[in-house]
């Protein structure tokens, strides 16, 4: 059993979605951008009359960074049941197309047809041909091979026809093209051949121009739309600046392919760079019908719905509860935050995967911080918090931010942490021994002599009027000459020095080292020679020594 009572991992193990995993789509730019393409695909289904045209064309660009879930959002549009009656998809990787020429571009944009499309046309063009010899066109019973045996065995044109789609005979091709061929353009009925062969996704030998390239791509939207009345949706994923590509792309724009989605895929980087290259293809991408920037994909509250989604998807009973819900989205936060890496919803899903296997392994009701720690060190070794000096685990990370948020108790924890740095460093023999400070009221925390003999104050101020506070306690220690120097520690963005008095910006992350280290001192854990130098560091980076 896995966390959250799911009975399976909800989260993905693929480096990049598949189109079993992009039936889950969460995030609300991610469905204002599915809205988006739909609308365009019903629109231009509803304007076509009977007779798809040059007009019935429409271009769609998708962009957005790498990880932003661009991929995942096209292979969910090409699983949608809701276009399923009105469009047919192929689906192609440019990432995947070597070499990046003609024929291969031709032959991928077949490969990207699914196997169901490739059943619908060859049944749909199969009888057609056994409605045009029910009603005793010239040939076409020919094409069928039903002759007077058939009838006296009782096989109808339907069981031939049926035997036709099951390969177990072959068609009369040459009745076939004389049945056709006052409706069908050539390169028509070389497609229909191919189709009823078996044989769709051949691509001929020789040359393959440029121009044939766009009479067959046309060719075939034109027959699904005969055959299946569904629009032809070519998504272009990896789209980028490769001359063979850009020519492409420029020649279906120009071409205005009958009843035909052209979608392309790209980054940002991709799309600057078209423009450097080539200023045509990019002046006709930037007049697309629709202009989809998935900007704003990758801020918190997006992954958030995203990966709620996935375990929301799988959780049957409806008890993902909305605590359980604020306890992973605090423990996402924290990771947000501190790994800049891993703000795209695909890293975090990676993360998030490995974390659900921990926690299920170890058989514990959610994801909890060791989990998250631990996928963080085996998943990505050497990753480091930014800016923590004392290396603080993730697990103690999270508890210790979590737990720092309480600002009533806030500042106690950190003059504690202070008072025992400077002990420690004492401890150590970095400075002289500390005055009591026990029943003073002017503000002081720690009095201690550096080694050059200067008396150092040391004040915590936090979560206050800090212009106020340092003043009073900066006239304190002047009053009562307790001390040659006086350190304002505070979290005040606006930190001074003048020779009497330094006020030091201790961020939330300094507050979190000084409170882990306090947590390894107060409990005798300070025992590698690591520990002592990051120590040293840590009171040096504050000030203090």
């Amino acid at each position: 059993m896995y966390p959250y009572l799911l009975t399976q991992n909800p989260y993905p193990c693929n480096p990049t979605p598949t189109i079993i995993d992009a039936r889950i789509l969460g995030g609300k730019r991610h469905n204002e951008a599915k809205a988006a393409v739909v609308s365009c695909i019903e629109d231009l289904y509803s304007k076509i009359v009977r007779i798809p045209t040059d007009k019935d064309f429409r271009l769609i660009t998708l962009i957005q960074d790498v990880g932003s879930g661009k991929t995942h959002l096209s292979l969910h549009i090409r699983g949608l049941q809701e276009l399923s009656n009105n469009a047919v998809i192929s689906y192609v990787d440019l990432s995947q197309v070597l070499p990046r020429d003609i024929r291969s571009l031709y032959k991928s944009m077949l490969g990207g047809f699914d196997e169901e499309y490739l059943n619908d046309i060859k049944r749909a063009v199969v009888y057609f041909l056994k409605d045009k010899a029910d009603q005793n066109i010239k040939d076409a019973r020919k094409v069928f091979n039903h002759g007077f045996f058939d009838l006296v065995k009782g096989k109808s044109l339907e069981n031939k026809a049926e035997e036709i789609l099951q390969n177990k005979i072959i068609p009369d091709y040459s009745a076939l093209y004389n049945v056709l061929k006052k409706e069908f353009s050539t390169i028509e009925l070389c497609i229909l051949k191919l189709i009823i062969e078996g044989k769709f996704r051949a691509v001929a030998d020789g040359d393959l121009s440029l121009e044939n390239m766009i009479a067959y791509v046309s060719a075939v939207a034109t027959l699904n739309f005969k055959f299946l009345q569904k629009l032809t949706i070519f998504q272009i994923d990896e789209f980028d600046s490769n001359e063979q590509s850009l020519s492409f792309v420029k020649a279906v724009i120009n071409a205005h392919l009958p009843s035909t989605v052209l979608m392309l895929i790209l980054t940002p980087a991709s799309y600057e760079e078209i423009r450097r290259k080539d200023g045509s293809v990019f002046d006709r991408l930037e007049k697309a019908n629709y202009k989809i920037d998935l900007a704003g994909s990758n801020i918190l509250e997006e992954i958030l719905n995203i990966v709620f989604e996935y375990i929301k998807y799988h959780d049957s009973k409806n008890i993902f509860t909305v605590e359980e819900q604020r306890d992973l989205a605090a423990k996402i936060k924290v990771i947000y935050d501190e790994f800049p890496d891993f703000r795209n919803i695909r890293s975090m899903i990676n993360i998030l995967y490995h974390a659900m296997e921990n926690a299920g392994k170890r058989d514990i009701a959610t994801i909890d911080e060791e989990a998250i720690d631990d996928t963080i060190k085996n998943v990505y070794p050497g990753l480091r918090i930014k800016g923590s000096i004392m290396g603080v685990p993730l697990s103690d990370f999270i508890k210790i931010r979590r737990s720092s948020n309480n600002v009533q108790t806030l500042e106690s924890t950190i003059r504690d942490a202070v008072r025992n740095l400077v002990n420690y460093a004492y401890e150590i023999g970095t400075v002289a021994k500390l005055e009591d400070t026990n029943g003073k009221s002017n503000g002081i925390d720690v009095i201690y002599n550096d080694p050059a003999g200067t008396k150092i104050a040391v004040a915590v101020v936090i979560n206050k009027d800090h212009g106020k506070s340092v003043e009073d306690i900066s006239d304190n220690v002047k009053s009562s000459c307790s001390a040659d120097k006086l350190v304002i520690l505070t979290n005040s963005d606006r930190p001074s020095e003048t020779n009497e008095t330094s006020v030091v910006n201790i961020d939330r992350r300094k507050m979190i080292d000084l409170i882990y280290f306090s947590s390894k001192y107060k409990n005798n854990e300070m025992m590698l020679d690591d520990d002592l130098q990051r120590a040293l560091m840590l009171a040096k980076s504050i000030k203090l020594c």
